[in-house]
């Protein structure tokens, strides 16, 4: 028996990396063996591809047939073209536990049923064969857009396979951009995988242009919101009065700062009633995904399914729109804390660079062994230890062994940024498993985009600041708040305005107590129990006595901090 793989694989060889051809050639594999004769047509030139030999017929006789198209679409595309533009093939029992999800919701349309971004067609496919009445009234329900001809024509042929040779209306599957608009009307039920476009990636960011668009239709929304929760968005708003969106998204979305805007949105008109967790990637892109089904039927809370075929349910609150992260948060072991006090920003400034910093950078910074003003990236923080000059690092696409910034050459839109930054201050890295700080007591270093500054009021704080950050209970309250905003669903992007929130504990010997741990810590340099300690001290100033919660945040400290592995339990 020749494999799917292997098959896909023989199609994509023989089309000589010819996209059109290489579909062409599985649709007429997949009809001959159900003994139709179809042709793929883009821009109405007609493409005929070569013999690509025997396909086994479990592949084309059965329920996989009408999939194999867009299978061969997205192998065809290559990995480069996919992260660009965003897309990714969804494999069948990904796009039926989607559909599912909206029916057991209660989802069950007879009207319309829209793919905003249909590539090959496996979500129309997945939600056709779960509706009632013959393929050919299914068939008549079922619409989808695309900006890609190929993909079109891809879902097209899909459509047919699975309807035995009855083709899509004219004007049911169209080339089309779905932010401008759906151009199908009302919609029972809106369900895809919309391209992922995170905008700040160079790769995938659109161009200034479409940005503005998204924009100015939507006033409020970040400026670099992911293309996919503007498709989020725009689905809702082309809804029947009881549709249904059920949508995958990139874990982002839920806690993102520019996403914040489009979560109000939708939890004012059609709000989220369930959400899938996968536990997994699902494509071939760096990005974990869930994926919402959203619906205005009255309900409250959000029935939540995990697990890589959703097998495991349960129900939760929908948080504040401020940040769904908690949808997410405990499925990743992350425990719940529940402290009050005054806020971090009580007590200092939180600030954090952007593009314009660190790029501003760009003709200053040099190897200088002296470290006459170091740079300091997120990847020479650990806890409470800096690993400049005995780390190398990356800045600008280029490997450093001592970043330093020369001031004559610091570009003068951010002179006055950088002149800020020297002083007494706390360093904190993105990207992490824990809150990873590091204090600069002489005000020296320069923060590298997108290390985030903690700037005490009063330098007699900064390692009473210190042992906060070096706790369970920040990191714990941070991946509660933005849990997925980084680039794996347990690390997370720092932001200066999460920082700034976090609760502070009670002044007192206590605390106290935790500073010294934390000054004593960072003589150690990098000492793992030492760090231990210092998140044992900075409970016990919360008031709180949890091995559990120690011992979890334990394991996640890095594992280059140096000394005994604790398990703190």
């Amino acid at each position: 028996m020749v494999s799917l793989t292997s098959t896909v694989a023989r199609i994509v060889d023989a089309a000589g990396g010819d996209r059109a051809t290489a579909v062409a050639t599985a649709v007429e594999l997949v009809a001959r063996a159900r003994g139709l004769d179809l042709r793929l047509r883009v821009d109405d030139t007609e493409v005929r591809g070569a013999d690509a030999g025997d396909v086994p017929g479990s592949l084309t006789r059965g329920r996989l047939g009408p999939y194999l198209p867009g299978l061969v679409l997205e192998a065809a595309t290559g990995a480069e073209g996919r992260r660009r533009r965003g897309v990714h093939h969804t494999r069948p029992e990904v796009a039926a536990v989607v559909v599912d999800l909206a029916i057991a919701t209660g989802a069950v349309p007879d009207g319309l049923i829209v793919d905003p971004a249909c590539g090959g067609g496996a979500f129309l496919l997945a939600a056709a064969e779960r509706m009632e009445g013959t393929r050919s009234a299914v068939l008549g329900r079922l619409r989808g857009c695309d900006v890609d001809p190929l993909a079109t024509a891809t879902t097209r042929v899909a459509l047919a396979l699975w309807a035995d040779g009855r083709w899509p209306r004219d004007k049911a599957v169209v080339v089309a951009d779905y932010l401008d608009g759906s151009p199908f009307g009302e919609a029972a039920l809106v369900v895809g995988n919309p391209p992922f476009l995170g905008q700040l990636r160079r790769m995938t960011a659109r161009d200034d242009a479409h940005r503005a668009a998204v924009r100015e239709r939507w006033a409020g929304l970040g400026a670099y919101v992911d293309d996919a929760a503007a498709f989020l968005l725009a689905a809702t708003e082309s809804l029947a009065p009881d549709g249904t969106v059920a949508l995958v998204q990139p874990v982002s979305v839920l806690s993102a700062r520019d996403a914040e805007e489009v979560r109000a949105r939708v939890a004012a008109t059609v709000p989220p009633v369930a959400v899938w967790v996968p536990g997994e990637r699902l494509f071939g892109a760096a990005v974990d995904t869930v994926a919402l089904v959203c619906r205005a039927d009255g309900r409250v809370g959000v029935s939540r399914r995990t697990g890589p075929l959703g097998t495991v349910a349960d129900d939760v609150s929908l948080p504040p729109s401020t940040t769904w992260a908690p949808l997410i948060a405990d499925t990743l072991g992350t425990p719940t804390v529940a402290v009050d006090g005054p806020r971090l920003d009580s007590l200092a400034s939180v600030v954090a660079g952007f593009r314009d910093q660190f790029y501003g950078l760009r003709a200053a910074v040099v190897e200088d062994p002296e470290g006459r003003r170091p740079l300091v990236t997120s990847g020479l923080i650990d806890p409470l230890v800096s690993r400049w000059g005995t780390r190398p690092c990356r800045y600008d696409r280029r490997r450093w062994v001592a970043p330093a910034v020369l001031a004559g050459r610091i570009d003068p839109s951010i002179e006055r940024w950088v002149e800020d930054r020297r002083r007494p201050k706390l360093l904190v890295a993105s990207q992490t498993r824990v809150i990873e700080a590091v204090v600069d007591p002489d005000g020296g270093w320069v923060p590298c985009t997108p290390v985030v500054s903690v700037e005490p009021h009063d330098p007699a704080d900064l390692w009473h600041l210190a042992a906060v950050l070096t706790s369970p209970v920040a990191t714990a309250r941070l991946l509660h708040s933005a849990a997925g905003s980084g680039l794996s669903p347990d690390a997370v992007r720092v932001s200066a305005a999460r920082l700034a929130a976090l609760p502070l504990p009670a002044q007192g010997p206590a605390w106290d107590r935790a500073a010294e741990a934390a000054r004593a810590a960072a003589r150690a340099g990098g000492d793992r129990d030492a760090v231990v300690e210092v998140g044992a001290a900075a409970m016990a100033a919360y008031g709180i006595d949890d091995r559990e919660l120690l011992g979890w945040w334990a394991a996640l400290l890095p594992h280059r901090l140096t000394g005994h592995r604790s398990d703190a339990g």
